[in-house]
């Protein structure tokens, strides 16, 4: 854990993710719910759809980035488990976590063209006129907060790395002979 992790920013964001997952997570229901009584009623609840994708997609990344925060997003993480702890396997984890962040801006970069663009274009929902603005900035928003934990993860990943390898140790490394013997 670094300083970063201690600060009330971080403790603010942690407690403003699993907001956003209660609220999105009712609203979601809600609007389910409602939108089940209405058309058993047969009240009509037009363009609900769009509220609704509006709040899923908003629970999705408000989840993506939660998983992001806790590390307990799905992987398909085979070396952890078949590789022996040892310098070529940290090395390797090492080189995902970078990769992961590549990825992330990749994404990141794609998500701010997503909303300049709908920005640009003005585009909006056809029944309820709510502009896509609302539901693209949601991309944004989780892709930015899970960028932002994967460059902290990457940081402490690094100074795990080099306080376990750095500076003449070479327990890990094939072929060395660690107990002073010839």
């Amino acid at each position: 854990m670094n300083k970063l992790e201690k600060t009330k920013f971080w403790l603010w964001l942690e407690k403003f993710l699993r907001f956003g997952l209660i609220v999105c997570g009712i609203a979601v229901a809600l609007i389910v719910f409602m939108a089940t009584i209405t058309r058993a009623t047969h009240v009509d609840f037009r363009g609900y759809e769009e509220i609704l994708v509006a709040f899923a997609i908003w629970l999705y990344m408000f989840g993506t980035a939660h998983g992001s925060f806790e590390k307990s997003h799905i992987t398909a993480d085979l070396v952890s488990i078949l590789m022996k702890d040892g310098l070529t396997k940290d090395i390797i984890m090492l080189i995902r976590s970078i990769l992961t962040l590549v990825l992330g801006f990749m994404f990141l970069t794609w998500a701010i063209e997503l909303v300049q663009w709908t920005i640009i274009m003005g585009t909006r929902t056809p029944t309820w006129r709510i502009p896509m603005t609302v539901s693209q900035s949601a991309m944004l928003f989780g892709l930015a907060v899970t960028t932002f934990y994967n460059i902290v993860y990457l940081y402490n990943n690094i100074k795990e790395f080099v306080m376990k390898h750095g500076k003449g140790k070479s327990a890990d490394i094939p072929g060395q002979n660690t107990e002073g013997e010839v």
